[in-house]
């Protein structure tokens, strides 16, 4: 009689989790739908207007192929956009072909919108190469100049050099105009000295 009741137990016991453990698989695996006013209602996404179904892999290797070669267009522009001199001529800056480049590129500057007045041309620059220092054709008056900077990459196949993309950027180009490094601080000089 005591196995019979041991077995009842022991069967009642069995039940009684597997009851309780399809109620916990249910309520993580069976998601409600979702209720008037819960996070996810009235969220729905509708498919894009003016595509079309590519049924022909070689159409869709030639749109992969026409973006990978458009991508080989872009010019990715590293440069820091503070240029400092103390002679107007010689400067401490950051201009680079960034590495992800794929093409040599050379760089102008130029102290006018209209591109006439060149302050600077260098030679080819290969990607992940940068300029520290520069030197300009001449010198800037002291205080702080707007300069435009072209990056222009070129390709050189069977020695013919091409014009592969361009860019145009501003630079400010301070001489003996420093930035104060405490005019961000909010820190206020009164000439007073408290110890």
């Amino acid at each position: 009689m005591r196995n019979q009741t041991r077995f009842t137990y022991v069967l009642a016991l069995v039940a009684c989790l597997s009851v309780f453990l399809s109620g916990c698989v249910r309520t993580v695996y069976v998601q409600p739908e979702s209720a008037e006013g819960a996070g996810t209602a009235g969220f729905h996404i509708a498919y894009a207007e003016g595509t079309t179904a590519v049924e022909d892999p070689d159409a869709l290797q030639k749109i992969v192929d026409e973006m990978r070669e458009n991508a080989r267009k872009t010019i990715g522009l590293e440069y820091k956009n503070e240029a400092f001199s103390v002679d107007g001529q010689n400067f401490d800056c950051y201009i680079a072909n960034a590495a992800r480049n794929q093409y040599d590129m050379f760089i102008a500057i130029y102290a006018d919108a209209e591109l006439t007045d060149e302050l600077y041309l260098s030679g080819l620059v290969m990607p992940g190469r940068a300029f520290e220092h520069i030197q300009l054709e001449r010198p800037l008056e002291d205080g702080n100049h707007l300069v435009y900077v072209a990056f222009s990459q070129v390709e050189e196949v069977d020695g013919e050099q091409t014009m592969r993309a361009q860019a145009l950027v501003t630079m400010n180009f301070h001489v003996n105009d420093f930035p104060d490094p405490n005019a961000d601080s909010g820190a206020a000089d009164d000439g007073s000295d408290e110890n």
